[in-house]
């Protein structure tokens, strides 16, 4: 199957993309950009038998006016190439809850789910939308369309977190949007319905998220994660945290005449813990995670660590050396290995934030 992605640099298009490579690494995958909606023909990109995701949209601009215009161009470029080679196969759009708000947003969204339904009847073609509500999770740039986002990246740059209006809202975490998207691929699912919305007022989320930097940042304590939406919200907090500034972090050693005492965690929920030795040499790992929470804490040895978001090329690599004894937490979406590099045998506590289930295991290979 051939997917069309529009927007696949944005927050929800980089994690559709991710979970396609993931989940159904035989589709093959054309991605529009910019320059594709300014062609006649879109750069011969689209066939008539795709499946698109029109994700594309703009929701910031200097004008209210512009980001009306904007979304509309975007649109209609579509719109009149599907019309051009008489679309037979399935579009996906994004709307969204402000459709029938007083927002010139909004409006934009409206008039275009309107007119993709009506020409999806005329051309015979499948046609799905949904009214998307704010969609939180990793990655999502701050300042842009979601407070959690930008009241993360404010904690945990030493800012303090203003709320403009305390609103009520309706949140979706992305793992459960991009499962609604998958879904269709497979015709399962009703693209009105979503399984996972919580509703809560901004100044709820953040005193969660107040208390995730109080626990974690500044006491070293892995918060209560036991709620599906704390977990949800965790990982996202921690997304925003500058890996290669903040780890390792360094326990605190307690020696005396008898050695060396330390605590490697402290955690307020579920967990599983286990250690590992390693020969020189030797590497482990080499998989990601997308929803565990995960520490890696060297304790004698001498290892490196390193970390590669999925479908990108950067390397972060850290040394921990037992005789300082240090941890790095795994962010999810990041493959990572840990390598023996010094003559001793390697000793690394893992600790996890849930129990191993091998029918459930979160466990990709992807070497790093």
């Amino acid at each position: 199957m051939r997917i069309v992605i529009s927007g696949h640099t944005g927050f929800i298009g980089g994690h559709l993309l991710r979970n396609l490579n993931l989940h159904f690494p035989s589709f093959k995958l054309i991605l529009l950009n910019k320059e594709d909606f300014i062609s006649d023909n879109f750069n011969d990109k689209i066939q008539n038998e795709d499946f698109i995701y029109h994700l594309a949209g703009v929701n910031r601009a200097k004008t209210d006016k512009e980001v009306y215009s904007s979304n509309i161009e975007i649109n209609s470029s579509l719109l009149k190439h599907l019309e051009k080679i008489n679309f037979k196969g399935n579009l996906y759009f994004s709307s969204s809850l402000q459709e029938d708000s007083d927002s010139l947003y909004g409006k934009a969204k409206k008039r275009a789910r309107e007119d993709f339904e009506r020409i999806s009847k005329k051309l015979g073609f499948t046609f799905y939308s949904s009214p998307t509500p704010n969609v939180f999770g990793p990655f999502c740039k701050p300042f842009y369309n979601s407070f959690i986002a930008t009241f993360s990246h404010q904690l945990l740059n030493n800012q303090s977190p203003k709320i403009i209006t305390n609103n009520e809202v309706k949140l979706i975490y992305i793992d459960d949007y991009i499962s609604l998207l998958l879904k269709l691929l497979e015709g399962k699912t009703e693209t009105n319905k979503f399984d996972y919305i919580l509703e809560i007022r901004v100044s709820e989320a953040l005193k969660k998220l107040n208390l995730f930097f109080k626990q974690y940042i500044q006491e070293n304590k892995i918060p209560n994660l036991e709620s599906k939406f704390d977990k949800d919200l965790f990982n996202t907090f921690r997304s925003y945290i500058n890996y290669q500034e903040y780890f390792p972090r360094y326990f605190k050693v307690n020696a005396d005449s008898r050695g060396t005492f330390f605590e490697l965690y402290k955690a307020l929920s579920m967990s599983q813990s286990s250690y590992s030795t390693t020969n020189s040499g030797v590497t482990r790992g080499n998989h990601f995670h997308t929803r565990k929470i995960e520490r890696f804490s060297v304790i004698k040895g001498k290892a490196k660590i390193e970390l590669r978001k999925y479908l990108t090329d950067e390397i972060i690599s850290f040394e921990l050396d037992g005789n300082s004894p240090s941890y790095v937490d795994i962010p999810i979406w990041y493959t990572h290995n840990i390598t023996n590099i010094g003559e001793e045998e390697l000793l690394t506590f893992f600790w996890i934030n849930e129990h191993y289930d091998q029918n459930d295991p979160d466990t990709y290979p992807e070497i790093v």
